[in-house]
């Protein structure tokens, strides 16, 4: 996801190798290294989205700032899920239906507004 933002670039590309690392572990039913994986990315997502809301000043009137922080919260909310299935219930089956909704629903609307703080940014 290429936004043209360098620190947001840079962020997401982070993210999703967080992510990467939490499904794999998943997938090969390694327990422990999904909870590392795990707790690795939800406080690298957490930083990111308080990150991203820091910047909504910098384009006020410009970009929906309302509706991004509702995507993030309901983003967050995901990524505890998450983080509680594997580190707190010990079930890979449960992360791994998280992550099916996860990965092509949250991050293409997480996207959409990401697209459009960049936009904003960058004019």
């Amino acid at each position: 996801m290429i936004l043209g933002v360098p620190e947001m670039d840079a962020s997401h590309r982070h993210l999703f190798h967080l992510l990467d690392a939490v499904a794999l572990a998943v997938d090969a039913r390694m327990l422990e290294a999904a909870q590392i994986s795990v707790g690795e990315f939800l406080e690298a997502a957490l930083l990111h989205l308080a990150g991203e809301e820091a910047l909504f000043d910098r384009v006020a009137g410009q970009h929906d700032g309302a509706r991004h922080v509702a995507t993030h919260n309901e983003a967050r909310r995901t990524f505890k899920r998450l983080h509680s299935a594997i580190c707190d219930n010990s079930d890979l089956n449960e992360a791994r239906t998280i992550l099916d909704g996860l990965i092509p629903d949250m991050i293409i609307r997480l996207h959409q507004e990401d697209t459009a703080l960049a936009s904003a940014l960058l004019n």
